[in-house]
C-alpha cells in the first residue's frame, strides 16, 4: 500500500502485473489465484457484487503475494490444517488491506 499509494486490490494487481479476469465459476468457487510462468492471474466470479469482487480480489492477492510458491492441491487431502492456515492468512491480509 505504501509503495503504490493505494489499498485497492484491483489497482495493486495492475501495478504488480497480475491479470484480473471476471469469469463464470462453479457455484462453490468465488475466485482463485492462478500461478503461471507467463503471467499470474486472479479469476473472480463475474456474478458477484462489486464489493464481493473486491473482497475476493484482496483475498486472492494475498495468495499471490504470500503463497505463490505453494501448490495447495498437493496439501488439500494430506494436510487440511495447512490449507486452513493459508486461507486464514489470506483472510487476515484482505481484511487489513480493505480496512485501510
Amino acid at each position: 500500500m505504501k509503495k503504490y499509494g493505494t489499498n485497492s486490490p484491483f489497482e495493486l494487481c495492475k501495478k504488480l502485473n497480475i491479470n484480473v479476469l471476471f469469469v463464470d465459476l462453479p457455484e462453490n468457487v468465488d475466485g482463485f489465484f492462478l500461478n503461471s510462468r507467463s503471467k499470474n492471474s486472479i479469476l473472480i466470479k463475474k456474478d458477484l457484487s462489486i464489493s464481493e469482487q473486491e473482497k475476493v480480489c484482496a483475498h486472492e492477492l494475498a495468495h499471490a503475494l504470500l503463497h505463490s510458491c505453494i501448490n495447495a492441491i498437493n496439501y488439500e487431502e494430506k494436510n487440511p490444517e495447512y490449507i486452513a492456515f493459508l486461507e486464514n492468512e489470506a483472510n487476515s491480509f484482505s481484511k487489513f488491506l480493505l480496512e485501510q
